[in-house]
């Protein structure tokens, strides 16, 4: 099941109204067009290892753009998990196809300008959750015969469509025993039919 840890995104600046008059860190113009279409940026965060590198939330994708462009986009229905550390200031991603986790590790504050900013992760946050939990349509949740806990999740993709997916590799599902394989395809069946897909 997606999810993404609702713990306190961490804001680098000052509390009270002088916290409120400071200047942010925005995106800089020169990032923003190169943002894949995809209506406004709803949140974007500076990363720390590298120059001019952020990764940015759309309303259907989460997009690392660097210095020649876009070097990572992918959709809101591929993050398995998403976790913030505030004590690392580490966004950590994991993905449905078990590739390796993308870390966002994000700077206190950068310069812009003629001075230091502070960098506000919270509507990096906001947006990655919702787009998380906005992607996730249904899930069912069972027991394989080897004591394997296993969920089957429906997922709306960036163009709209369903599908269904597990948390378990390519590898373990395709190699199942005959009696796992079917309590896994049980469950896929279960999760179908609470939307609507056809099971057969």
């Amino acid at each position: 099941m997606s999810r993404l840890r609702k713990t306190a995104a961490r804001s680098a600046g000052p509390s009270g109204i002088a916290g409120r008059l400071r200047r942010r860190a925005v995106l800089p113009a020169e990032l923003a067009a190169s943002v894949p279409a995809d209506g406004r940026v709803l949140g974007a965060v500076p990363l720390a290892d590298g120059d001019s590198r952020w990764a940015v939330a759309t309303a259907r994708f989460l997009t690392v753009l660097g210095p020649d462009g876009v070097e990572v986009r992918r959709g809101w229905h591929e993050v398995e998990h998403g976790r913030w550390d505030a004590d690392s200031a580490t966004f950590t991603l994991s993905w449905t196809d078990d590739s390796k986790p993308l870390l966002l590790k994000v700077p206190a504050q950068i310069d812009q300008g003629e001075r230091s900013v502070p960098v506000d992760t919270a509507p990096f946050a906001r947006a990655l959750r919702q787009g998380v939990e906005s992607a996730l349509v249904h899930t069912v949740s069972g027991q394989l015969p080897s004591g394997r806990r296993v969920t089957v999740s429906v997922r709306r993709d960036a163009d709209g469509r369903l599908y269904t997916t597990s948390n378990l590799t390519a590898g373990v599902a395709g190699g199942a025993a005959p009696g796992e394989q079917e309590a896994l395809e049980e469950l896929f069946r279960r999760a179908r039919d609470g939307v609507g897909l056809p099971t057969g």
